[in-house]
């Protein structure tokens, strides 16, 4: 059991929030500035090592956006050559590149960092107003993640936050987090589904709550869709707009696109509210040897025409988060909703069919999470977690000749062992079996975990199948071992898989 209290993290990919059990048992949520407990996860290099985080980086997007970094988090622990950072590195003004270790990392300046460094300065910000708040420094933290991580992105936000100074005590589904919050503010024996669409991300889950006890019955959702697809589509349809009006196309020019982006973001967030906005840009390109502004009237109900599909996505993970749990929409007693992106009139419209849905009064949308990593680590401090979880993604392997085999299906709770027997072909010198993170034919939803080695001594020891046993814990660490046929057992290393440099 902890001591001091543990600090809850929701790291996003818009906004950072932290939450505390304070000494006398009361929540409390870090305040940012005066009128604001988020903390934008933006960071702007004014030197290649010197950074501000937070408001003031984020109105560096308009003023200096080559060396201001937002979004970081959708590109963490991904690879560089992977399809998702290819189809999106080129839509930042900022410089995206490849690492030595084959990941994304950033250029500023000349020098290189990586992404999970930029995750560092964001935490350590938070970290230091925390402390601030509490009078006290925080030694541990729970950190949260979208459902559908990978291993690889729950290891760099790890990382991250140990540069910060923090043990990391549990690291939680974004989902979970908040079911936890929203059992914390009743005492109901409930189903409900966490609808969790935030700035990168989407995640549905279902979890039965009794007795303030979260149990995880089935997570979905979308690695590849957040609000920041909402501002893509406004912005496509400005630049469509000005290319009709003024024959310029703005697409090449990656600084005035995120100063668009900038823009798209306040307009939606604006419609939330009301039934047109106007976009304003200035300065935006030259022609006839003047300046010509940006200015457009966006009206709510042509941004829900442009968004349709994107809801629609929203509405079939959902139903197959159903189908695979056995339950209809009218079984739900509640769809929770969180992520700034709820607020959309239109989403809540579109779900207007389950029984009962969270209000902004109940269950606040973009500070939900954080307080439910509170309450883990309130738990934690205490000896007991509250939750039952869920494996989000299959663990399968490959064996040499392409043989693949699902070892960990999907939704198995954890912690979980699972085991494959196999023949493993004797071929000379040790044997290398890769472990994959979803069993998918595409590059973007197949991550590669890394290779477990089987050496020739151990095949020529011990003849007949041998049984591979993996284990996700409850931190969603995975480990391995070798079984025999004879059952002597055999704990493997499993090694990081690095991606190829690129040739000169």
């Amino acid at each position: 059991m902890s001591t001091g209290s543990i600090l809850g993290i929701d790291f996003g990919t818009t906004n950072t929030a932290a939450a505390f059990f304070d000494k006398a048992g009361k929540l409390r949520v870090v305040p940012v500035t005066d009128k604001s407990v988020t903390l934008p996860s933006v960071v702007w290099f004014h030197a290649a090592d010197k950074a501000i985080v937070g408001h003031a980086a984020r109105r560096q997007i308009i003023d200096d956006p080559r060396h201001t970094v937002f979004g970081a988090k959708r590109f963490l622990g991904r690879r560089f050559q992977s399809e998702y950072v290819t189809q999106h590195k080129d839509k930042y003004a900022f410089g995206l590149v490849e690492a030595e270790d084959g990941y994304t990392a950033v250029t500023m300046y000349g020098k290189q960092t990586s992404l999970t460094d930029v995750a560092h300065l964001i935490i350590k910000q938070i970290h230091t107003l925390a402390n601030h708040a509490a009078g006290t420094p925080f030694r541990e933290c729970v950190l949260t993640v979208p459902a559908h991580a990978s291993s690889r992105q729950r290891a760099a936000v790890r990382h991250a936050a140990e540069q910060a100074g923090l043990q990391v005590r549990a690291i939680i589904n974004e989902p979970t987090a908040a079911a936890l919050y929203y059992a914390n503010l009743r005492n109901p024996e409930q189903t409900v589904m966490v609808f969790d669409l935030g700035g990168g991300t989407f995640d549905a889950t279902l979890l039965a709550v009794q007795n303030k006890v979260v149990k995880v019955l089935a997570t979905g959702g979308d690695a590849f869709l957040g609000g920041a697809n909402f501002d893509e589509r406004i912005v496509e349809m400005l630049v469509n707009d000005f290319q009709q009006k003024h024959g310029i196309d703005l697409r090449g020019n990656k600084v005035v696109m995120q100063r668009l982006v900038f823009a798209a973001e306040s307009a939606k967030m604006a419609l939330s509210q009301r039934d047109a906005t106007v976009l304003r840009v200035p300065c935006i390109a030259q022609k006839d040897g003047g300046f010509i502004d940006f200015d457009y009237t966006l009206t709510r109900k042509r941004l829900e025409e442009m968004a349709f599909q994107l809801i629609e996505r929203t509405a079939s993970a959902c139903d197959d988060v159903l189908e695979r749990a056995k339950l209809k929409a009218d079984q739900i007693d509640e769809l929770v909703l969180v992520g700034g992106q709820t607020r959309m009139p239109a989403i809540r419209q579109r779900f207007s069919h389950f029984k009962r849905m969270s209000s902004d009064k109940e269950v606040n949308p973009e500070l939900g999470v954080a307080v439910g990593a509170a309450i883990l680590g309130r738990n934690l401090a205490r000896g007991i977690t509250g939750l039952a979880d869920v494996v989000p993604m299959p663990i399968s392997i490959m064996v040499p000749g392409g043989a693949q085999h699902e070892v960990i299906p999907a939704n198995t709770p954890v912690p979980a062992t699972k085991s494959v027997t196999m023949e493993l072909p004797m071929i000379p010198g040790p044997l290398s079996i890769a472990l994959f993170e979803a069993l998918d034919t595409t590059t973007v939803d197949r991550e590669l975990l890394g290779t477990v080695r089987v050496e020739l001594d151990w095949r020529t020891t011990y003849k007949g199948p041998t049984t591979l046993e993996l284990r996700m814990g409850q931190d969603f660490v995975l480990s391995a071992a070798l079984v025999s046929p004879q059952g002597a057992r055999h704990p493997l290393a499993i090694s990081d898989m690095r991606a190829p440099k690129r040739s000169a």
